[in-house]
């Protein structure tokens, strides 16, 4: 019963990038559909009415079972850090001040680091239901501004790269 689309659809997007543990709480309890749900990425399957205690010992087993690197609370490249939990990012040790936007533009950079994101991607990972929207070069502007912050030399970037004709992406070094 989710607004624009259906859980199923929801676990195939979410699979399609992110490994994170998902657990289906849905109204539609047959075998059929458990074992697509399954099938399509979910960890575990719980059909209303549930016990809420279910539920968290459902919660618990998955996270057991959950990679432990399937969440890096920190990201370093080179002298670029970025503390996720705390929202912080330090260039060369010193803390830098970023917009929201700036700094959740540079979370999905460092997220995929490594991997080109088209402009498009870019947009749906920072605004979500919202990228619909917002136009896609603006995602360009936001890069000049976060690369004005964290970057040695703007001009020639050492962390956001441009693939030209193709995206961005956040350089891995060791």
């Amino acid at each position: 019963m989710l607004p624009g689309m259906d859980g199923l659809s929801l676990t195939r997007r979410i699979r399609e990038r992110w490994k994170t543990p998902i657990i289906m709480v849905t109204a539609r309890g047959d075998d059929a559909d458990k074992i697509v749900g399954l099938e399509l990425g979910a960890d575990d399957y719980l059909a209303k009415p549930f016990n809420p205690r279910e539920l968290l010992a459902r919660i618990r087993a998955v996270l057991r079972r959950a990679p432990a690197d399937a969440e890096t609370p920190v990201f370093e490249s080179g002298g670029l850090r970025i503390d996720f939990s705390a929202r912080e990012v330090r260039v060369e040790g010193l803390r830098q001040s970023l917009t929201a936007h700036e700094y959740d533009l540079l979370s999905a950079l460092a997220r995929n680091a490594g991997r080109v994101l088209s402009r498009d991607q870019l947009l749906e990972l920072v605004k979500g239901e919202d990228a619909d929207e917002a136009f896609d070069r603006s995602i360009d502007v936001h890069v000049s501004r976060l690369r004005q912050k964290i970057e040695p030399d703007p001009r020639h970037p050492r962390y956001v790269k441009t693939v030209r004709g193709a995206g961005y992406l956040l350089a891995r070094e060791s």
